[in-house]
């Protein structure tokens, strides 16, 4: 039976604020005529593909993470891990319509690390904004976020972009990864080096899921930046459509 039902997928990797890089892909896709029929997202590509799923345009994203600060939505924690997500639930919860997946006005697929099992989850349905917790939960910087009773982080760790979860579900697979590291990165602090531990770890399960993509763009400009500089909005944004045009004029060039 063929499962394809549309003719644009999408999967958005993980990146922290480097991840606003999508946004300025997604408006390229659009000028292009590539307008995104489904989604996959882990962690900052799970905000940026909820978002966009649920209605809100480009550029009013870009403005949004423009006018808010990381350091606006979490808070120190004791416990688990050095922020906690309370605030980051809270903004998201005022700035999301939707509350479900089943609200959305496209198909959106998130996944995230089990902690205690240690396997990748897919969600694909029931309430929403704690499964974008959930993806994005970078372990040391923020807690561990509750689902019915179990624990979760960052999807990253086991799969930083999720292609493979889509692919049988469309046509044409574009898959954006906006985490390159970097081979002279700066390491002159502990959170320099948690967050290089990360990328390192993180790194090598995207080799399997870009190579079943049609389209892979990557915004190598992005890796320039650091993990929480959402101060750099418009820069991120720039960068990733810049790069995307750039891909896609190579591809469809008349």
């Amino acid at each position: 039976m063929n499962e394809t039902t549309y003719n644009i997928g999408l999967s958005l990797s993980g990146g922290g604020a480097k991840g606003i890089a999508h946004l300025g892909v997604i408006q390229a896709l659009e000028e292009f005529g590539l307008k995104p029929e489904i989604i996959a997202g882990v962690s900052a590509g799970s905000i940026i593909g909820a978002l966009y799923a649920d209605g809100k345009r480009p550029k009013d994203i870009c403005r949004f993470f423009k006018e808010s600060s990381f350091f606006k939505f979490v808070s120190i924690s004791p416990n688990k891990g050095l922020m906690s997500s309370k605030r980051f639930y809270d903004l998201l919860d005022n700035y999301l319509t939707s509350k479900t997946f089943e609200d959305l006005k496209l198909p959106l697929i998130i996944n995230a690390t089990e902690l205690i099992d240690g396997k990748n989850v897919y969600f694909t349905s029931g309430s929403l904004i704690d499964k974008i917790v959930a993806s994005s939960s970078v372990p040391i910087f923020l807690n561990p976020a509750e689902i019915d009773g179990k624990m979760y982080v960052d999807g990253g760790i086991f799969c930083n972009m999720p292609a493979k979860i889509i692919r049988p579900k469309c046509q044409t697979l574009i898959g954006v990864h906006v985490n390159p590291i970097l081979s002279d990165a700066d390491i002159n602090s502990v959170p320099d080096v948690m967050e290089r531990v990360y990328h390192l770890v993180i790194q090598a399960n995207t080799v399997t899921e870009k190579k079943v993509c049609d389209i892979v763009i990557e915004p190598i400009k992005a890796r320039n930046f650091g993990m929480f500089e959402i101060s750099k909005s418009q820069q991120l944004f720039d960068i990733g459509y810049d790069a995307a045009m750039r891909k896609l004029e190579t591809i469809y060039k008349t």
